[in-house]
């Protein structure tokens, strides 16, 4: 899970639950604080997972509120993963 800390009202405006946005890792604070770029907004999110400064990542969003909740999306995982099912459905 994903943890933001700031002033999220402005973010929670525009994120709808269950959507995949980008952000950008704009800067490495700790072994788990991270400067990160979401949707315009300088912002700063802890997590165990390591990332690297400039690196894309994409979120799924679990929940808006009361708190603002993100999951990490592998698109790549993603792909594949739906790629097998549509082609298990051609098949069948």
């Amino acid at each position: 899970m994903i943890v933001i800390e700031g002033d999220l009202s402005p973010l929670r405006k525009k994120l709808r639950k269950g959507e995949v946005i980008k952000g950008r890792i704009v800067l490495t604070l700790s072994d788990d604080h991270y400067l990160l770029r979401l949707m315009g907004r300088n912002l700063i999110m802890k997590s165990r997972v390591r990332f690297e400064r400039k690196q894309e990542v994409y979120f799924k969003v679990l929940s808006v509120s009361p708190k603002i909740e993100l999951k990490i999306f592998d698109l790549q995982r993603e792909l594949l993963v739906n790629g097998r099912r549509h082609l298990t459905d051609i098949i069948a």
